[in-house]
């Protein structure tokens, strides 16, 4: 045995070992402990994400339910749109449609208005003449009166018509057709009044016809009566027509027979009394009418006119 070394003891070498061992165990209880909670962290850790997994599942899948909600209410909408989206082009095409018999009624209604305004412009126009008209027949019945006046005969001229009557006593004896020389007289100084106002060179183109009435009273018979108011009548024409009428030129007797007629009334337009009894004197008589011309037309326009108004 070396000098200076100590002998070392058989136990001090176990002890050695014994101490690596426990370190070791410790050491790999720390290793099984860190293994341990580092699986089990990794296993919370697990938990926690499935957990975690297993909520945003959840979500998603309460998600996607709510989107296939929306999804159905968006088809929903989708086809309401489309139905509204329908009823609205058909709305559209039935305004087109108004919009177009709208349009055809306006230019219809432009068209009759347009008739009405050339109707009324020419209902105006028929209007002024026949107020032309009417204030010439005034005019000429005027006339009449104040020559008839002037070439002093006693002779009533209807402010209306302008007629003239002559009394048959004084033209024709009671019953007979004859005119008798008081009437020819009368005659002669009447009708050259008469015919020349009438036709003279203002009143020649208005004036359309000149008529000679008969008429008698209402004793006999109508055919009776007819017969003598057409001949009493026709005498008075031939005497104006003929040679006896001295006071009308060839001329003026030319121009006459183209408008002078003669009708027979009979007693079909008697004058009546203030009592209403027929006044026989008076319904004997010889009537003188003019006819302005047109005048049946004038008539009826004059009807129409006064209707138009009255509406």
């Amino acid at each position: 045995m070396r000098p200076g070394k100590k002998m070392r003891r058989r136990g001090d070498n176990g002890s050695y070992w014994i101490s690596y061992s426990d370190m070791m165990a410790g050491m790999l209880f720390t290793f099984a402990l860190i293994l341990f909670m580092s699986i089990y962290q990794l296993v919370d850790l697990q938990q926690k994400k499935t957990i975690e997994l297993q909520t945003k599942e959840a979500q998603l899948s309460t998600q996607q339910s709510l989107l296939i909600d929306q999804e159905a209410l968006l088809k929903d909408k989708e086809a309401l749109l489309a139905a509204t989206t329908l009823a609205l082009q058909q709305q559209q095409s039935e305004l087109d449609e108004n919009r177009t018999a709208l349009t055809s009624a306006q230019e219809s209604l432009s068209l009759q208005q347009s008739k009405i305004d050339e109707q009324a412009a020419l209902l105006a126009a028929q209007q002024t003449e026949i107020d032309k008209l009417v204030g010439l027949r005034s005019r000429i019945i005027e006339e009449l009166r104040d020559e008839l006046r002037g070439a002093g005969l006693d002779a009533v001229v209807d402010k209306n018509t302008g007629a003239i009557a002559f009394t048959g006593a004084v033209l024709f004896d009671f019953g007979k057709n004859e005119l008798k020389e008081g009437g020819k007289q009368l005659l002669d100084a009447f009708i050259p009044v008469y015919i020349r106002t009438l036709m003279s060179e203002e009143n020649e183109g208005y004036v359309g016809e000149i008529i000679i009435e008969g008429h008698t009273d209402t004793d006999g018979s109508y055919l009776t009566n007819l017969g003598l108011s057409q001949e009493r009548a026709l005498a008075v024409a031939s005497y104006c027509l003929g040679s006896e009428m001295m006071g009308l030129n060839a001329e003026e007797k030319l121009m006459l027979q183209k408008i002078l007629t003669a009708n027979g009334r009979s007693y079909a337009d008697p004058v009546y009394a203030p009592d209403g009894s027929v006044d026989k004197e008076a319904s004997r008589r010889v009537v003188f009418k003019f006819r302005m011309k047109d005048s049946d037309m004038i008539n009826q326009m004059s009807e129409i006119l006064e209707g138009k108004q009255g509406d």
